[in-house]
């Protein structure tokens, strides 16, 4: 069986992620993989060496005229590896590449199966949702990472609509245990969708904080406007920005606390990786938690926007070792369900792999 897996790029992100450990995954089954970027970049994910990877020539680069000629020449450039390689199948990620592949793979007879990674919430600019209506009919199969986004898809296509629900794949959160540590951890983008800012006003309200502090991983556009944010509510000494980090389980096993603000998410992996490493979670429910989290079991779900409920809840934890113990150990217990090996088979099945 000869797969082709088309991805927006290799460098980090949470599409290429998802894609490099299936790919992995497939190659050490021994199926003939071959990854497919749509723009250069330098690889983060280390890919099995049994796998053939293709990059374009060209660049993407700002501009209307630039969207206007890279957008038919990407899909020449994936129509034209697509008949070269022959694959048996063709998976492929991300709501703006989507309708691209279906187009370039027209008339090939070759099963294409596709996954948005976007929050089904989403608003896209009117011409990608034009494509997707019509172009995503015509895929063999859709892959929802959560019910929320199974049903949006049903609404919008219908019960005809060939899709199943499979959660991505979620590492293991390995190495030697340390001593806990009364901090509160937020790992991922400093951008408007990822709501750091509720995070750091929720904190900002819990009056005794005694040693607890705030540890805030992660870079992005409103990194120095949230250091700012922390300097003008006086909690210099109680936040700590550690920027891009590449040890992230480190962090994860010394803090007890996990807190994921988000106001849109696909399938937070952030959020699922913090409950593999025993800890209890705190999110908005405003991102898909029912597909994730049992609230008050392995994690509190508080409503979005509502700073002081998230304040409450957060201060309840900090208060209450017995329940973040109790909490953490039902979230990786819970966790268990992503386990790569799990989720594959899910993807054989689904993708029928084994015909």
């Amino acid at each position: 069986m000869k797969i082709l897996i088309i991805a927006p790029s290799r460098k980090m992100g949470g599409i290429e992620r998802a894609l490099s450990v299936i790919a992995n995954q497939w190659a050490k089954q021994n199926f003939e993989v071959t990854y497919v970027s749509c723009l250069k970049s330098e690889p983060f994910y280390e890919l099995h060496p049994n796998i053939k990877v293709i990059e374009p020539d060209f660049k993407r680069s700002g501009g209307l005229v630039n969207k206007v000629f890279f957008y038919p020449k990407l899909i020449q450039y994936i129509r034209k590896q697509i008949k070269r390689e022959k694959p048996d199948r063709i998976l492929s990620f991300g709501d703006m590449f989507n309708p691209l592949v279906l187009i370039a793979a027209s008339g090939l007879k070759i099963p294409v199966y596709i996954s948005d990674r976007t929050s089904a919430d989403f608003k896209f600019p009117k011409y990608i949702s034009v494509l997707k209506q019509r172009m995503y009919p015509k895929a063999a199969g859709f892959i929802a990472q959560t019910s929320r986004a199974y049903d949006a898809k049903e609404l919008q296509f219908g019960k005809n609509f060939r899709q199943t629900i499979i959660p991505n794949a979620i590492r293991e959160i390995n190495g030697d245990l340390v001593q806990k540590e009364n901090i509160i951890l937020y790992v991922g983008r400093f951008a408007w969708e990822k709501s750091p800012e509720a995070l750091i006003e929720a904190f900002s309200q819990i009056e005794q904080k005694g040693d607890w502090k705030l540890v805030m991983a992660g870079d992005g556009p409103q990194l120095q406007e949230m250091k700012a944010k922390a300097s003008t509510l006086g909690l210099e000494d109680k936040i700590e920005f550690l920027g891009s980090i590449s040890d992230v389980d480190t962090w994860l096993k010394r803090s007890s606390v996990f807190v994921l603000p988000s106001v849109l998410e696909g399938f937070p992996n952030s959020l699922c990786e913090a409950m593999a490493a025993n800890l209890p979670v705190l999110c908005f429910d405003s991102i898909p938690y029912e597909s994730i989290i049992s609230p008050n079991i392995d994690g509190i779900v508080v409503p979005k926007g509502e700073i002081k409920t998230m304040a409450n809840a957060l201060n309840e934890l900090m208060e209450n070792e017995t329940k973040r113990i109790a909490m953490g150990e039902n979230a990786h217990k819970k966790s268990k369900n992503w386990k790569v090996e799990t989720i594959i088979e899910q993807y054989n099945k689904f993708l029928k792999l084994y015909e």
